[in-house]
């Protein structure tokens, strides 16, 4: 039986012709079980509450809730919220518009999903003129990411029982009051869903969070109070900060200090960077000792016996002293099995996998990637990669008509769409450059794979993890140099490509969950993932 809708919409002095678009988009619905409980929160402008008559006057399928004092937008909601007889609450500004499949899009899924308990799809923006614009095309269910930001936002659809068993709208929220409540909501959902396609268009006018995110900045506090709790609610210890971009951000506690093991594959390569020549592998090794915060570590460098020097060796055992542990390796070149090879040697909880053409430079770079891994459904985090010159060489992965390294080439002050890259949020993949695993997930997918001995054994051990419910987190708060692939030969092997799209074409070849609005190529460049 298709579900039944119930629009719940606050009002207080809405310019008038918007709120008749606004109503001309909820009659024009082509799903036909609904209801639209309009509550007037005490409007100045009489000629509001005639408009809201005459509505209501007009259709058997619009309640008009007359408040006798203002009280304020939260008051206003949980009235529309207390009327409510629908399975689900549609939440809709007064001056903003519903497509008008809007209702049956939603109906669609939850026929085809009936534990889903939230929903939310893509939107725009419509200016005073009646122009489209601003399409925001959002990830797939990103829990990190919305701790940074409202990316669910709009339209959002809340099963009524939930809403009301989490307590709806709660005081102290104003103006990020739908925030709290989402939080509130996902923390207890049995199932989350997106809708890929805008079935929302946010009004800009003057005075708007829609147009200017200053115009309201006590919704940035309430924000901040709302992630605050939230993380409590769920157990992550951490402090929750505005950003100069309007959003937050959480820096997480060390709770605890496992030991890590950093797997570093290596054949002792000499190259000149910034203008001076260096052993890379003791750039890398030194830029660990000499930085790093985090002391409970051990290095396990796993080196071919047949082109290492011996003088590299002796000046690692120099720097690292007791916490290196040395692995030969005599085969033909393939960075899976030495890593795995290195696991395999290393006694440490926690895995980080690190390229020898890398330098540390961010000194809480081990606390910033494994304070993600106290969730026990992370299963790798990666962290901003940079080039030689200072530009991004990956903010993780995305997928589009292939594997791609996010914003290769990009200014690091770079935001990307819609400030993605300001935060940590989920990924479809992370460049195995550096990345920290725990040790157990791990071994359940079991390693990487050999069959991929240079290129794309970070893609396919991302979907692997993928495949087991595993989230890979990116986070831009950590960030080491990566000399990209400047240690070996870069080239991609036929064999290599075949067994990707073999295993996995249907998934790298299509829209990419998470960063659905990267081109194919940013600035002519290929970015296309090489290793």
């Amino acid at each position: 039986m298709p579900p039944r809708f119930s629009i719940v919409t606050p009002v207080f002095d809405p310019p008038l012709e918007a709120f008749r678009s606004c109503a001309s988009s909820v009659l024009a619905q082509t799903e036909h079980d609904w209801e639209w409980i309009l509550i007037d929160d005490c409007s100045t402008n009489p000629k509001v509450r005639e408009e809201l008559r005459l509505l209501a006057a007009s259709s058997a399928q619009v309640t008009v809730i007359e408040r006798s004092s203002n009280g304020g937008i939260v008051a206003a909601s949980n009235d529309g919220i207390a009327r409510a007889t629908g399975d689900f609450i549609v939440l809709l500004d007064h001056d903003d518009e519903l497509t008008p499949d809007a209702l049956h899009e939603n109906s669609l899924v939850i026929d085809q999903h009936p534990t889903v308990d939230y929903l939310y799809s893509d939107e725009d923006k419509v200016n005073e003129a009646g122009v489209y614009y601003d399409t925001f095309s959002k990830p797939d269910w990103s829990p990190e990411r919305l701790r940074g930001q409202n990316y669910c936002s709009h339209l959002s659809v809340l099963r009524t029982s939930l809403v009301r068993e989490v307590g709806a709208f709660r005081p102290g929220f104003d103006g990020s009051q739908d925030y709290d409540l989402f939080l509130r909501v996902t923390e207890k959902a049995r199932a989350i869903a997106h809708i890929p396609k805008v079935l929302y268009h946010w009004r800009t006018v003057a005075g708007s969070a829609a147009l200017d995110p200053e115009a309201k900045p006590y919704a940035l506090v309430a924000a901040q109070k709302a992630v605050q709790e939230h993380l409590n609610r769920v157990g992550i210890s951490g402090i929750v900060e505005t950003t100069p971009e309007f959003y937050l951000r959480t820096t997480r506690n060390l709770t605890r200090h496992p030991k890590v093991s950093i797997v570093i594959p290596t054949c002792g390569t000499a190259k000149r960077i910034w203008g001076r020549d260096m052993v890379l592998v003791e750039t890398a090794v030194t830029s660990i000792v000499e930085r790093s915060s985090y002391s409970n570590y051990e290095i396990v460098v796993v080196y071919d016996t047949p082109r290492t020097p011996n003088s590299v060796l002796q000046n690692l055992r120099s720097v690292v002293g007791t916490k290196l542990v040395e692995v030969p390796y005599g085969k033909a070149f393939n960075f899976s099995e030495k890593c795995n090879l290195g696991v395999v040697r290393s006694s440490g909880d926690i895995i980080i996998l690190l390229n020898d053409d890398t330098q540390v430079f961010s000194p809480d770079w081990i606390e910033g990637l494994i304070t993600f891994l106290d969730e026990p459904d992370v299963g790798m985090v990666g962290p901003l990669l940079l080039l030689e010159d200072g530009r991004i060489q990956s903010a993780g992965h995305f997928y589009n008509l292939g594997a791609h390294n996010a914003a290769f080439g990009l200014s690091p002050d770079e935001r990307g769409p819609f400030s993605v890259l300001t935060m940590p949020a989920e990924r479809s993949g992370l460049t195995m450059a550096c990345v920290a695993i725990p040790r157990d997930v791990f071994d359940e997918v079991g390693g990487l794979c050999v069959e991929f001995p240079r290129a794309f054994n970070d893609v396919d051990f991302g979907n692997k993890l993928d495949a087991r419910g595993y989230r890979m987190i990116w986070t831009p708060n950590v960030a080491l140099h990566h000399f990209e692939s400047v240690s070996r030969d870069p080239r991609v092997d036929d064999d290599e490509i075949q067994a990707l799209w073999g295993r996995w074409g249907s998934v790298v070849l299509g829209r990419d969950r998470f960063l659905p609005n990267f081109d194919f190529t940013i600035h002519g460049i290929d970015p296309t993932v090489h290793r």
